[in-house]
This record gives C-alpha cells, structure tokens and sequence, in this order.
C-alpha cells in the first residue's frame, strides 16, 4: 500500500466521520425543562436523539427557584422548553423569558409544551392561595388555576409521558417511531408498576394523614388516603405558633397515622409538631434527583411506595 496516499486518506476519512458526527450532535433537539421530573420522562422517551437540561433540581423548592445566569443561557439555546404549568413556575420562568431573545419557547409557540395537557386537575379553593403569589392568577377570569403537584400520581405519569411524545415526534419526525418505541416500552413499564403500587396500597384505604405542602394531594386522592390537615394553613405559608398548636390537638385527637413532608420544605417546623404529636414523620422524595437516591421518573415512585406502604403498615 502506497504511504503517501494512505494517511492523507485516513486523516480526510477521519475528518468526514467526524463532521458526521459533529452534525448528528448539532441535529438533536436542545430540550429545557422546568423540573427535573420532566427531565427524566424525556431522557426516558428521546434516548439520544436529544439533549435534555432541567433549570431546576430536585431539592429546590419549585415555587421560589432563584434564576442563575445559566438559566438565560439555556433558555436561549433551547429548541422546546417544557414547563409544569398551572403557574408553578409564575416567580421566577415568565421574568427569565422575557429577558431571552427566543420567542418560539414562549407560552403558544412551536417550542413551548404545557406538561399538564389533558391531566384531570384538582381544584385550588381560593381560601388555600390567600395571601400568596397565586392569588391573583386564580382570581383572574382566564386564569382558574389547580393544584400543580400533579405528576405525583403516577398514572398522570402516563400523560405527561405522551404529550413528550407527541411534541418530540411533531418537532423531530425523522425520529418519530424511535420516540413511540421508548414511549411504548416505558408506559408499558409504568403501567404495570402502578399495578403493583395499587396492589400496595390498598389496605390503607382512609387512613388519615397530615402533609406539610399539599404536593401529597393527588397521590392521596388516588388511594383513599384521607389528608386530615396540612402544616401550611394555606400555600406557601408558613403555620403561626397559634395554628401549630391547633393542629397538635388535631392529630391527637383524631389518631392521624403520619406526617409527610418532602425534602424541601422545613424539616424544623415539621419534626416539632411530629414531636409534640407523638406521631412518625415520614420525608418522601417528590421529584426526581440522584442525591435522593431516585434517579428517574420510576425509580421515584417505587421509593414512595416502598416508604410510604412501611410507615403506614407499621
């Protein structure tokens, strides 16, 4: 073999894998998400055809996220941004928009995706947002809004799963049967797991508990757990000595299994009235973080049930 022609022709046919494989990088959608739990869903379902980034963490608390000079920079590179929604986002998302030159990820534009779409929502009650930062969206005419903890059933899961589906494969149709087979293969999985988690969960039918936030509600709902009250007299707001006081009393009396709470949310507040009540506490992860030991949208829910099912068993 001629030297003088091969190595010029290994170094031009290592350039043009190269290109290939520079412009296959540059070709995957440049995907943000609000939260982390739906960052997992869309690693789940776009594998390597994206790129995936989540503004925030798991152990952050979603409704007071401080924007981060990153947050402009990943905003401004982002194909689809994918929010909450139900106004979770509304103290920090719509300023950090505003502020980025990126107009198709706005709310109605090409790259923008509500993940509540189609969800059955649970109504916030206007006594429950006094005082706080969603107050005046509910009370504006086109802006009712809903409990926005709602990934936290799992078969909502399931939806939030598709309409990623369905706006991967609308942005990205070259990859779109790859995108339906990991959506197949993963709500495959999930249903069957809720299944399993149902199964579980049976015997604690009315069983009463208490939750610090009312991020519990949804996953309550869906198994007949009674939430007898919440630490937060109403969202965001902190109980006063006064309410505290009342809710001990409550949880005595009324022989209230266990307190839930999520890592983000005060520990202090929360283990005195545990204390003072006589009554476990019980900390679930309700997003998804490796640090929490949960490292996607699965593994999460298998770690609540787990918990939750032993605490209330014992």
């Amino acid at each position: 073999m001629n030297s003088k022609w091969f190595k010029p022709s290994l170094a031009l046919g290592l350039l043009v894998i190269f290109a290939v494989s520079s412009a296959d990088a540059l070709a995957k959608l440049n995907i943000v998400t609000s939260f982390s739990q739906d960052a997992s869903l869309v690693n789940v379902i776009g594998g390597d055809r994206i790129s995936v980034t989540s503004l925030t963490n798991g152990v952050q608390d979603p409704h007071a996220v401080k924007p981060k000079p990153s947050i402009a920079i990943d905003l401004k590179n982002a194909d689809l941004l994918i929010v909450n929604g139900q106004q979770m986002e509304i103290s920090w998302l719509p300023a950090a928009l505003v502020a980025v030159d990126n107009p198709k990820i706005r709310e109605g534009g090409k790259g923008y995706l509500d993940a509540s779409t189609n969800v059955m929502l649970i109504p916030y009650t206007q006594q429950e947002l006094e005082g706080t930062d969603f107050l005046p969206a509910f009370l504006a005419d086109d802006k009712k809004i809903n409990n926005h903890h709602y990934w936290l059933d799992p078969a909502n899961g399931l939806i939030i799963a598709k309409n990623i589906y369905e706006k991967l494969a609308e942005m990205d149709s070259q990859n779109a049967e790859f995108y339906k087979n990991n959506y197949d293969n993963f709500t495959g999985k999930l249903t069957n797991k809720i299944m399993d988690w149902d199964a579980m969960m049976t015997p604690y039918k009315g069983r009463k508990i208490v939750s610090y936030h009312r991020d519990w509600t949804y996953l309550a709902n869906r198994h007949g757990l009674n939430v007898a009250a919440y630490i937060e007299p109403r969202e965001t707001i902190p109980p006063s000595a006064k309410y505290a006081a009342k809710l001990v009393k409550k949880i005595i009396e009324e022989n209230i299994s266990l307190i839930l709470i999520s890592p983000w949310q005060p520990q202090r507040i929360s283990r005195e009235v545990a204390r003072q009540s006589n009554v476990p506490i019980l900390s679930l992860p309700s997003s998804v973080d490796p640090r929490l030991g949960v490292k996607d949208y699965i593994q999460m829910f298998d770690l609540i049930y787990s918990q939750l099912s032993m605490r209330l068993h014992g």
